[in-house]
């Protein structure tokens, strides 16, 4: 269920104060994040050095925790601060507004992990279509060296030398990101477009256009696409925000896991190990299995789904100067009377 502003800000405008926010985000998270590394590179390494030099003396093992933290500070301040402050501002209860205050119930959760395990073979199939697709071989062979360059990365912040580092892995990879981009893009954007719109469905696709366009992998964007629509679709039918963030977490780990218990102790990581391609009908037959799983969360959440995508007001909240729809104004003076 989504609801309105409680304070008279237009869609125009919650949309800027959104915007607004993550610019603020971006910068200063930008900024706050290089404190990690501070003492880890001189002044030097910086004075006629390329970007990919500077990355090459950054990502490396020794680097490992400075940026991790460096990761978990600019997502901070890029994808969850940025919509709890914009549902601080424009929304009388901000944790309703986003999603968080929802129960989980343990059918709901375990039906939502079978979903992303369904995911996988449609994402492998997709990643395979990408590489399909007529591109130049200059084209493909950039794309190639982008993901060769975020593997690269990701090698480096997910170092685990051993089970300790796993854990800490877990968490710094899988779990506070699935928090704050659920927060921002689901909670947050989908959100706001969806009540905006009234087309949930336009709202979920444009959000995971953003959401796997944020993440700049090429080859892999048809497969963040289809994971934020799978996602998206769980947070218009419920508004639960915790379902989301079990979704995402578990996406996440899977990979973190599979990672770790491939790799033989002392051997260098290489995610490129869990990038697994498929064919295209085991991606068609995954469809079928996500579809079929939805139907049965749809039955056991019928409960929760309550009006999902339409816009109304929050439970024993009057208020008589909604901006939005007269016919608002004409509830609330029901509810008072």
């Amino acid at each position: 269920m989504a609801h309105f502003a409680t304070k008279r800000y237009n869609y125009w405008a919650q949309l800027g104060i959104l915007t607004a926010f993550c610019g603020a985000g971006l910068i200063f998270g930008g900024l706050l994040s290089l404190l990690p590394l501070l003492g880890k590179l001189n002044l030097k390494d910086f004075t006629g050095a390329s970007s990919a030099t500077l990355m090459d003396k950054i990502m490396v093992p020794a680097n490992a925790t400075a940026l991790r933290w460096t990761q978990f500070i600019s997502t901070l301040f890029l994808f969850f601060l940025p919509p709890f402050f914009y549902a601080l501002l424009c929304h009388r209860k901000p944790l309703l507004h986003l999603g968080f205050t929802h129960k989980v119930h343990a059918k709901q959760a375990i039906l939502v992990v079978l979903i992303m395990l369904a995911c996988l073979p449609i994402v492998g199939s997709l990643q395979e279509l990408t590489e399909m697709l007529p591109w130049s071989k200059a084209t493909l062979q950039q794309f190639k060296e982008a993901e060769e360059a975020y593997n690269k990365q990701v090698a480096v912040i997910a170092r685990m030398d051993n089970f300790i580092d796993y854990l800490i892995s877990v968490v710094m990879i899988a779990f506070l990101p699935a928090v704050f981009e659920e927060t921002m893009f689901r909670g947050g954007l989908q959100n706001l477009l969806s009540r905006w719109f009234k087309m949930p469905i336009l709202a979920i696709i444009i959000t995971s256009i953003i959401f796997s366009a944020v993440h700049g992998s090429y080859l892999g964007f048809l497969s963040r696409f289809a994971l934020g629509f799978v996602l998206g679709w769980v947070y218009y039918r419920t508004g639960n925000i915790w379902l989301n963030i079990i979704g995402h977490f578990f996406n996440n780990a899977f990979a973190i896991t599979v990672l770790y218990f491939s790799t033989k102790p002392g051997q260098k990581l290489d995610p490129s190990k869990i990038d697994d391609h498929f064919p295209l009908w085991i991606g068609l037959a995954g469809i079928a299995a996500v579809y079929g799983l939805f139907k049965y969360f749809e039955k056991i959440s019928k409960n929760e789904i309550d009006r999902p995508g339409e816009e109304v007001l929050i439970p024993g909240y009057i208020d008589t100067n909604n901006p939005f729809l007269s016919d608002v104004e004409n509830m609330g003076n029901t509810n008072q009377s």
